[in-house]
């Protein structure tokens, strides 16, 4: 918030400047400040500020007289009518804003609060998830809770209320005129009335720290409490600067008994999947005495859109057996010294290194198709997905810039994933800016298998299982060796079978001689 103010002030400088008496310049920023303290966001001062002839309207006396009090009611006035930023209080529409991704509607997994419930700014509202991520909806404002729009498994779509809150005089774009449950979603402006110049809307309370929230963020994650933390920002602002910097020196001093200890690389302690509700719903095992009718809701009616629409594109089938032998006997050497460093090594993190040294000399198959197929965009981060068996159902996280990781590193970045994915807590940063993905079916089970791409990637590979099967080596001789099928799909249209084949054959060369891996790694 004080951040957007200050952004303000520094576009409006330059327009304001203008006709401002070189004597009097200095006093712009007295002058700004009020009026900027009601932009919310950066964006909306330059939409203001876009037009200079609006500020030019405004009587030129105004501005050459900084010291009236009375003049600078009507500048902000001016400003957060065009702006539409507050209200007189009252009930509000609290509207699902976009989450990106091109999603249109989420489905509400949970919800923190009820009805009369009293909320703060940036207080968690509820867990709403999308095929991308689970995101959770917090406050802007303070005040009580006086209707839920959407119940637990409802889809709710992107810009419709999810709830309303009655606030004191607080900031909104959508006053509603009254808590009626049949009430449409139409949402009105209502005009401020001019603000006291004594009372700064900047202004807060001893409990009210100035910070992002993002800041805010990082530092419940780190369990710390922001009232500690001196900021360094414009009127006492928390930066993200100030909270790492206090993290570091926490982490040298030394912790009381009672404090909660700093996170350290180990992956962050999470909540039972238990105590989250189902998206995934199953009937229970046993012999069914009538017919059940279950809706695809939620997760499942998300993956149908998805899955509908990759099966419609014509794709490219390739398997191909993989010895295993050397990378198993390689694996267990390292096995002792990754769980040393906290680290579980399964043969994943070598099989995603292998693929994406295999991708950089095939960097056609690192890319994004568009969706009316016109063009192609190779990726130069190898951010690798891997298909995970959830609670709530089949999701592919992805590990980024695997290409400058080393094996250490994709196993730890994996096992994070992995504890996340179990207790449905997967953020829309993990689930997004895949690139390449590879399904594991074979923990599970099965041998051959077609998977199905992730539209807009080229190419999606599946592991069976690894199976000890009779096998001639190079002097003919039959002895039991350890085997694994690499199933692929490509997307037929920008990729041709050959190139998945040689593709293929690179990757299996480094699995089947894990010792190439150590030549490679920088």
């Amino acid at each position: 918030y004080m951040g957007a103010r200050n952004d303000g002030e520094h576009i409006l400088r330059s327009t304001v400047s203008g006709f401002l008496p070189l004597s009097e310049g200095k006093n712009y920023k007295m002058l700004l400040r009020p009026v900027c303290s009601h932009i919310a966001r950066p964006f909306a001062a330059r939409r203001l500020v876009r037009g200079p002839s609006r500020i030019n309207k405004l009587s030129s006396s105004l501005f050459r007289t900084p010291n009236s009090v009375s003049s600078i009611p009507s500048v902000r006035r001016e400003f957060s009518s065009s702006a539409g930023q507050h209200a007189q209080g009252g009930l509000i529409n609290f509207n699902l804003a976009d989450i990106g991704e091109g999603i249109a509607e989420v489905e509400v997994l949970k919800w923190h609060v009820k009805v009369g419930d009293k909320v703060a700014q940036f207080d968690a509202l509820c867990e709403v998830q999308s095929d991308k991520a689970t995101v959770p909806i917090t406050s802007r404002y303070d005040g009580i809770i006086r209707e839920i729009k959407y119940k637990v498994n409802d889809m709710a779509k992107v810009g419709s209320p999810l709830c309303v809150i009655e606030v004191e005089a607080q900031g909104t774009d959508n006053a509603v005129s009254s808590p009626s449950p049949s009430s449409s979603a139409t949402t009105s402006t209502t005009p401020s009335s001019p603000a006291p110049v004594s009372t700064p809307v900047c202004s807060s309370s001893s409990s009210k720290i100035l910070t992002s929230p993002a800041v805010r963020r990082l530092a419940q994650e780190n369990n710390l409490d922001l009232h500690a933390v001196k900021g360094t920002g414009p009127d006492g602002r928390i930066l993200k600067e100030d909270v790492l910097r206090f993290i570091q020196n926490k982490d040298k001093s030394p912790v009381a008994p009672s404090t909660t200890p700093v996170e350290s690389t180990k992956p962050q302690s999470i909540s039972p999947a238990a105590q989250l509700s189902t998206t995934v719903k199953s009937v229970a095992a046993g012999y069914l005495a009538d017919d059940v009718v279950h809706p695809v809701t939620g997760l499942q009616r998300i993956m149908v859109q998805t899955m509908t629409l990759a099966n419609s594109v014509p794709t490219f089938g390739y398997a191909d057996e993989i010895v295993m032998d050397r990378l198993a006997r390689f694996r267990e050497r390292l096995r002792p010294v990754s769980e040393k460093k906290g680290a579980k090594l399964s043969f994943m993190p070598f099989i995603l290194k292998a693929a994406s040294l295999a991708l950089r000399d095939f960097p056609q198959l690192n890319a994004h198709v568009n969706s009316d197929c016109t063009s192609v965009t190779y990726r130069a981060s190898h951010n690798i997905g891997f298909a995970m068996d959830t609670p709530r159902g089949l999701l592919v996280p992805n590990i980024k810039d695997v290409q400058n990781k080393s094996i250490f590193e994709i196993a730890s970045e994996m096992n994070r994933l992995q504890q996340l994915g179990a207790a449905g807590r997967l953020g829309k940063e993990d689930l997004s800016g895949g690139t390449f993905t590879i399904s594991n079916i074979g923990t599970i089970g099965g041998t051959y298998t077609r998977p199905i791409l992730v539209v807009p990637e080229v190419i999606i590979g599946a592991l069976g299982s690894i199976q000890t099967l009779p096998r001639y080596d190079k002097e003919m001789n039959l002895k039991p060796t350890k085997v694994m099928v690499a199933s692929w799909s490509g997307d037929h249209r920008v990729v041709d079978g050959a190139t998945v084949a040689r593709f293929s054959n690179a990757m299996k060369s480094y699995i089947e001689h894990p010792e190439l891996l150590l030549l490679e790694l920088k």
